[in-house]
């Protein structure tokens, strides 16, 4: 089984630097392909990935936005499943990988597992479910998301041809309405029980923590109706106020 890692990046090359660094050796070139989508950066993003010595697929142009972007990475795809690092994002490290690459030869639908939590400056600060009330769930399907998103999306991998597009109507949280479309696909998901990827905490307004809230209370609501969203969300708020996470 082939394995498509899909990045997207813009401005970040320091990122897309880390992301792609477990690969240079060129040890798994038989089993993963790289596709990046580069928004047109004006950092020197370009003139790296044009000396870059890894085999990829990519374009550097503008898009719309970053699930536009996404949707660019996920049509240029050929593997046989796709896994989204996102430039800052990367594998946790190379025991992971196999880990990934030996399940996937059993053919799942999809897998999962923990996200680690970093500091700008690399610092491990602890996984998702350490340091955030939303806990890793032991099973994962289309319903897990009713009280939010539980599993990131950086830890998150589906055979490609289950894979929808992203809806680009949202602007902050597509991702949670991919992957429960992508969910409502499958048969077989897998928790592989450590952590896959490593996510970078960046700062994030307190406006589109408003904008990212509201559009989350719709696409769970078209998801699993009006009056169950409703009362997920008072316990999403309750959750939040008595919760032990600090994100």
């Amino acid at each position: 089984m082939k394995l498509s890692i899909v990045t997207i990046a813009y401005n970040n090359l320091d990122g897309l630097k880390k992301t792609l660094e477990i690969f240079l050796d060129g040890k798994y070139a038989d089993r993963v392909e790289h596709v990046i989508v580069d928004g047109g950066s004006s950092d020197g993003t370009r003139e790296f990935l044009e000396k870059l010595k890894l085999s990829a697929t990519w374009v550097s142009e503008k898009d719309t936005g970053i699930y536009n972007a996404m949707n660019k990475g996920l049509a240029m795809a050929k593997g046989d499943y796709v896994w989204f690092l996102n430039s800052g994002d990367y594998v946790h490290d190379g025991r992971t990988l196999e880990l990934v690459l030996n399940a996937l030869d059993r053919h799942p639908d999809a897998l999962y597992g923990e996200t680690m939590m970093v500091s700008p400056s690399g610092r491990e600060m602890g996984t998702r479910s350490e340091i955030s009330t939303r806990k890793l769930p032991e099973t994962l399907h289309w319903k897990s998301f009713s009280m939010g998103m539980n599993v990131g999306h950086q830890s998150f991998i589906i055979r490609r041809q289950l894979a929808v597009p992203y809806d680009e109507t949202y602007r902050y949280v597509s991702d949670i309405d991919w992957m429960i479309f992508c969910l409502k696909q499958c048969r077989t998901v897998v928790n592989l029980k450590t952590v896959l990827a490593c996510f970078t905490l960046e700062g994030f307004s307190s406006a589109n923590r408003k904008a990212s809230n509201l559009e989350r209370y719709k696409v769970l609501k078209k998801h699993y109706g009006w009056l169950p969203n409703l009362l997920a969300h008072a316990g999403i708020i309750m959750r939040k106020l008595f919760g032990a996470g600090k994100i």
